[in-house]
């Protein structure tokens, strides 16, 4: 399983559409929205919460956009014959997720980086891996999203469905644009989505507030539903061998 997991990773960081798009671009977001909306005596708050939004932008799209690969993997016969060799089924599973969570690092680190050395973002070093944990850990729904959408669609359409799931929870979720100024019914669904809470959460804990019981529930309630759907959808694949 640790071979696997290393092949895949190496395979995704050597790909520089994934540079790009999942690390390159939450940078340059970053960069130009503080440069537009953090000004003034509220600055600082605004780079954090900039600061987080964007690296959760580039994490969850890093995460879901694996599904495209496992999409591929379906069509040309390779989990067919990864079915032959010892690795359990489990196995496969964990490791397609632990690739999504360890793809979504970059965009992470690398905005928490220029929040820190370009624009002054200023935690101390235990907040600083509180807000890092948050967020981290706030992708795993996601990466369990992106591999059921790499279980159901087909190589054609695992991009396109991708890219929508990934724009309607950053949409909705208010990563691209706060929640608030969402119409009021919006609002409350923003509230039922993780991407709302991955943002929250890691937000709170950079002002040192409490980790919301509610959001903690959101996340874990995703996580267990995309996780029974990966499941299924596995069983029937290992069905049509």
């Amino acid at each position: 399983m640790g071979a696997l997991l290393l092949a895949e990773v190496r395979r995704l960081y050597r790909s520089p559409r994934f540079l790009i798009f999942t690390v390159g671009f939450p940078v340059v977001y970053f960069v130009v929205f503080t440069g537009i909306f953090a000004t003034g005596p509220d600055a600082a708050a605004a780079t954090v919460v900039l600061m987080v939004n964007m690296a959760a932008f580039g994490a969850i799209s890093a995460s879901i956009s694996t599904g495209g690969r496992v999409a591929v993997e379906r069509s040309i016969g390779w989990n067919r014959q990864l079915r032959l060799t010892p690795l359990p089924a489990w196995g496969y599973v964990a490791t397609k997720a632990a690739v999504a969570m360890l793809v979504a690092l970059p965009a992470l680190l690398l905005v928490f980086a220029v929040a820190g050395v370009a624009k002054g973002v200023d935690l101390d070093p235990l907040t600083w891996v509180r807000v890092f944990l948050a967020a981290w850990l706030g992708v795993l729904p996601f990466a369990a999203i992106g591999l059921l959408l790499g279980l159901v669609a087909t190589p054609d359409s695992a991009q396109g469905m991708s890219t929508v799931t990934m724009l309607v929870f950053s949409l909705l979720g208010g990563v691209l644009i706060p929640a608030e100024v969402l119409p009021p019914g919006m609002v409350s669904v923003a509230h039922l989505l993780p991407s709302y809470w991955l943002t929250a959460i890691a937000q709170g804990q950079a002002a040192g507030d409490a980790v919301p019981i509610e959001g903690v529930a959101v996340v874990l309630a995703w996580l267990l539903v995309a996780g029974a759907g990966v499941a299924v959808r596995y069983r029937r694949d290992a069905l049509r061998v």
